[in-house]
């Protein structure tokens, strides 16, 4: 396939996971998509940079197959343990001649507001969304989300700030130096996920919408179409397989089987083993009930791994809802979506423990453009974790000069990433 100067390329790294993605910006859609699993990000961070360089190369060779001339520009999106978030205010005197705030006074205060971060949360972190969530004018709220030509005495902002560990980033830039990558910016998937994918009127009404993939549980939470706070549960559906796998006496693969369709793969396991009862004990019995005792012992030990790690997943969410005050205060109640979201019965433990509706996105189905390429290309688009940087490209296409405000700081992000780079390359023998 030609390549065309109006597409968009992401990158999405994720815990186990690269994905690449390329958008036509006029048409919204997918040209191309590749991805390739990787095991190098322990704690959040990229331990083997090496290896991240080989993974990018190799996904960008693999996705040049039919999208031919060389990839030069990207967008990253971050996803995982690295990330995090907290609420910051500051307020500055309006002295200029006439009162108005503009875009110097704009420019200070969000300063002022990152600035105001306590150094032990800051520290080796950097700053990916600085995201307006209450203006005040002489102490009262303003509702607007573009400040500039408010008249007032005293300006006041409070703006969540996502963060990602300053040394992951800097290692994700460097593999693309090394691959000759330019990177253009870099975005939260999760929080684009949740501009472009949630109804406005779910965020508006107050939503929670929790990505469970494979190592982490990214949770945000929407009041007044604003995200109160963004956070990341260090429990993810590869944790579960991992507890099947022992508590079954399986392999890692099947265990991942028996997570998605339980009774299909549960029925099958126990007529293995009852295949192996006769073989081993040599006498005659009835194999349907043998079958019947197995499969009923195994779906109640499923059940009870299951359910206590689903569970500890829920009770981690519902104390974020207590922290920020919204524990059974969310009309729109939860949005679940990620590749853990199709469990069985997940649905059911929500509503259990946090007491809210419940949604459960089948995100690689629920849009019609993803669904079509996944069809005319013949290839695995893995259900919802696919979605996510699918999001993500979507969110960057959608984003202008109004959004600044929103937004601020990513018109001379691209700046920052090169200063960033040429800042740790010093370093490099």
């Amino acid at each position: 396939m030609k390549k065309n100067d109006s597409d968009v390329i992401i990158i999405e790294v994720s815990t186990t996971m690269l994905r690449l993605i390329i958008i036509n910006k006029e048409s919204n859609k997918i040209i191309a998509t590749s991805s390739v699993s990787i095991d190098y990000i322990k704690r959040g961070i990229v331990k083997d940079v090496e290896a991240l360089t080989r993974s990018i190369r190799s996904l960008v060779a693999d996705t040049n197959k039919n999208y031919l001339n060389n990839i030069k520009k990207v967008v990253i999106a971050l996803s995982g343990g690295a990330l995090s978030s907290i609420s910051s205010s500051a307020e500055i005197k309006i002295n200029n001649k006439n009162n108005i705030v503009n875009e110097e006074i704009v420019e200070e205060i969000y300063q002022k507001v990152e600035n105001r971060i306590p150094e032990n949360i800051s520290q080796n972190k950097k700053i990916i969304h600085l995201i307006p969530q209450k203006y005040k004018i002489d102490g009262r709220s303003v509702n607007t989300n573009k400040p500039l030509g408010l008249k007032g005495n005293n300006f006041e902002l409070q703006a969540l700030c996502i963060f990602t560990n300053k040394q992951h980033l800097e290692n994700i830039l460097l593999a693309c130096e090394e691959n000759n990558l330019e990177v253009e910016d870099v975005i939260v998937s999760e929080y684009a996920y949740s501009k472009n994918q949630v109804n406005e009127a779910d965020r508006l009404a107050g939503v929670c919408i929790v990505n469970i993939g494979g190592d982490t549980t990214t949770v945000i939470t929407y009041e007044e179409n604003i995200p109160i706070l963004l956070e990341v549960i260090p429990i993810g559906s590869e944790d579960i397989s991992r507890d099947l796998a022992l508590g079954l006496k399986v392999s890692l693969a099947q265990a991942k089987s028996i997570k998605i369709s339980p009774d299909l793969e549960l029925r099958r396991l126990a007529s293995e083993l009852t295949e192996v009862f006769i073989s081993s004990q040599r006498m005659n019995i009835r194999r349907d009930q043998r079958d019947k005792a197995f499969f009923l012992s195994l779906q109640e030990k499923y059940h009870e791994i299951i359910y206590a790690r689903i569970i500890d997943i829920f009770e981690l969410i519902q104390k974020h809802l207590k922290k920020i005050g919204r524990d059974r205060l969310l009309p729109a109640g939860i949005i679940i979506h990620g590749g853990g979201a199709m469990m069985k019965d997940i649905n059911i433990i929500s509503k259990e423990i946090l007491h809210l509706p419940t949604q459960i996105r089948n995100d690689s189905v629920c849009n019609k453009d993803l669904l079509k390429f996944k069809q005319n290309q013949n290839i695995c688009i893995e259900n919802g974790d696919t979605m996510s940087i699918y999001a993500t490209a979507l969110y960057y296409l959608q984003q202008d000069e109004a959004n600044y405000f929103i937004n601020k700081g990513r018109k001379d992000f691209p700046v920052i990433l090169k200063n960033t780079i040429n800042w740790v390359k010093q370093f490099l023998p």
